[in-house]
C-alpha cells in the first residue's frame, strides 16, 4: 500500500504540475482538502476518481497506478500535440508515398468547359487533403516550395520547424480562422507565426469573440 502511494502521488504532481490545488478540485469537482490527501500520501484516490482523473486529464489509469509506463491512453493525446510534431508526421508520411499533399495550385485533376467555352470549371479531387488550421498549411506549403528539385532545401524545412517546438495545436474553428486570416501577413516568418499561435491559444471565448467583433466592424459587416 505504501508502494502505491508513493507512486500515485508521484504521478498526480506531474499531471497537477502548475495548478493551485483549488483549481484541481474544481475540474475534478471535489474538494480541495481531498486533492491535499492525495498529495501528501495520506488518502488514495477512490476507483471512481481514478477514472475521473484518467478522463480530466487525458491519462491512463494503468499508468496512475504504475501498472504501466505509458502515460496516454492509446498513446496518443490530441491535445498533447504540437504543430512540429505534425508537420514531421506529414513529412514522414509524404516521404514513405503514404500521402500526397498538394500546394494550392495542384488541387485539380482536369477542367472541363463552361457553357461559352471561354470559361473552364476545376474538377477537384477529392482524396486530397485539406488543411484548414492555416499553420498547419503555410508550413506544408513552404515545404512543397523547397524540395523543389532546383532549390533541394528540406533539411532547411526541417530545421526551421523547431520553432514551432511546444506550441500546440489550437482547436480550431471559424472565428479562430478569421482571427488568423486578419493578423498574418504573407511575409509572416516562422517566429511571427509563433508567436501569433501563442497569443491565441490563450484567449477564452469572449476574448476571441471580441476580436472577430473588432474585425466585423472594420470589415462593414
Amino acid at each position: 500500500m505504501a508502494e502505491l502511494n508513493k507512486i500515485l502521488k508521484e504521478r498526480l504532481s506531474k499531471i497537477f504540475e502548475g495548478e493551485t490545488q483549488g483549481i484541481t478540485a474544481k475540474k475534478l469537482n471535489m474538494t480541495q482538502g481531498n486533492v491535499s490527501k492525495w498529495m501528501s500520501g495520506q488518502q488514495l484516490p477512490t476507483t471512481d476518481m481514478l477514472y475521473t482523473i484518467s478522463k480530466t486529464y487525458k491519462v491512463s489509469v494503468d499508468w496512475l497506478l504504475g501498472i504501466s509506463d505509458e502515460p496516454e491512453v492509446d498513446g496518443l493525446v490530441l491535445e498533447k500535440l504540437t504543430y512540429e510534431q505534425v508537420a514531421k508526421i506529414f513529412d514522414n508520411l509524404i516521404e514513405n508515398n503514404t500521402i500526397e499533399i498538394p500546394n494550392k495550385n495542384g488541387i485539380y485533376s482536369s477542367t472541363k468547359k463552361g457553357d461559352d467555352d471561354e470559361h473552364t470549371l476545376p474538377i477537384y479531387i477529392w482524396e486530397h487533403i485539406k488543411l484548414k488550421d492555416r499553420l498547419l498549411s503555410e508550413i506544408m506549403r513552404r515545404r512543397y516550395k523547397l524540395i523543389d528539385p532546383e532549390l533541394n532545401m528540406h533539411d532547411v524545412w526541417y530545421d526551421k520547424l523547431a520553432s514551432f517546438h511546444g506550441l500546440h495545436l489550437l482547436n480550431y474553428n471559424e472565428k479562430l480562422e478569421k482571427v488568423i486570416d486578419a493578423n498574418s501577413p504573407a511575409q509572416f516568418n516562422e517566429g511571427d507565426w509563433a508567436e501569433l499561435i501563442e497569443k491565441l491559444s490563450k484567449l477564452n471565448e469572449d476574448e476571441l469573440e471580441k476580436m472577430v467583433s473588432k474585425i466585423n466592424e472594420k470589415e462593414g459587416k
